[in-house]
């Protein structure tokens, strides 16, 4: 069987092979513990959006002049994190200043190509699972979310059409796994916490397959449990799982980006994955 694996990254600067190491580790786990599971594994890359725009920025500020730039530039962290969780707020399009600069919209088109990527390496009908970092388990949950009650941008709605494959549009998503997430906080936007997506796909649900593990450290402030936001969620997320991210440091930065490294983490998402495959070893139902 072939499994698409999506890893989505978070805020800073990131590279377009950020996801390989993740890769590596996943798919030496699924070969040992069965090998007749394929995981096609593509990183979800985002960044160079939102990167372009910080850098306009920087210079237009004149930024390399005022404090925070010495040995622990402090002022590039903070143009670098928050600038692209405030540049990827969506903005209502009767307000909308900028219609043909819509960074919410282009990353959930970039989100859509790499799909589009997915879909033709590992097949349109192939079990999607989605691993999601930081800002990136926002993307993610917004793609889908838009997806299942119909709210997709113009740009990313004609590419998915353009695609006619069931994974590009998110009939095919069977796992989500979220790392560092702050969706809790995102989720304050809303008087009741908000809905979340499901998980697996409508169509899938009678199949008794897939899950939503949302993991977090306790030492990374960005990261919080999702299941006691409200009914829904506690419904839709099947488990909030703590974990301990490798390396010397526990508080945030240093935890919040060593989810990857984590081996109970890469256990459970490829222990979950292959009892999928042999639950449905011929794979999703039309």
């Amino acid at each position: 069987m072939r499994i698409a694996v999506g890893i989505v990254h978070g805020m800073g600067q990131q590279t377009w092979d950020f996801h390989k190491e993740m890769a590596e580790r996943l798919q030496r786990a699924m070969a040992k513990a069965n090998p007749n599971v394929s995981l096609i594994v593509e990183g979800i890359y985002w960044g160079d959006i939102t990167d372009a725009m910080e850098r306009r920025l920087w210079r237009r500020t004149d930024a390399d002049r005022l404090h925070g730039n010495d040995a622990l530039k402090l002022r590039s962290f903070v143009v670098n994190y928050l600038g692209d969780a405030i540049a990827y707020q969506a903005i209502p399009k009767t307000a909308d200043p900028c219609p043909q600069d819509y960074i919410y919209d282009d990353i959930h088109a970039r989100f859509a190509q790499q799909l589009r990527r997915l879909s033709c390496r590992a097949g349109a009908d192939a079990p999607l699972c989605i691993i999601a970092h930081s800002l990136g388990t926002i993307i993610a949950s917004n793609y889908f979310y838009d997806l299942q009650y119909r709210k997709m941008r113009p740009k990313s709605a004609e590419l998915i059409r353009a695609c006619n494959s069931k994974l590009v549009n998110g009939e095919t998503l069977t796992h989500f796994y979220t790392m560092g997430s702050p969706i809790a906080l995102w989720t304050m936007r809303f008087e009741h916490f908000g809905m979340p997506i499901s998980v697996p796909a409508a169509r899938l649900g009678t199949l008794g397959i897939g899950e939503w593990v949302n993991f977090y450290d306790r030492d990374d402030i960005l990261a919080y449990p999702l299941k006691g936001l409200n009914a829904h969620y506690g419904s839709a997320v099947t488990e909030d799982v703590e974990v301990r991210c490798p390396g010397f440091f526990g508080w945030t930065p240093a935890a919040h980006g060593g989810y990857h490294r984590s081996r109970p983490l890469i256990r459970r998402i490829v222990q979950s994955l292959d009892l999928m495959s042999r639950a449905i070893p011929g794979g999703l139902p039309d």
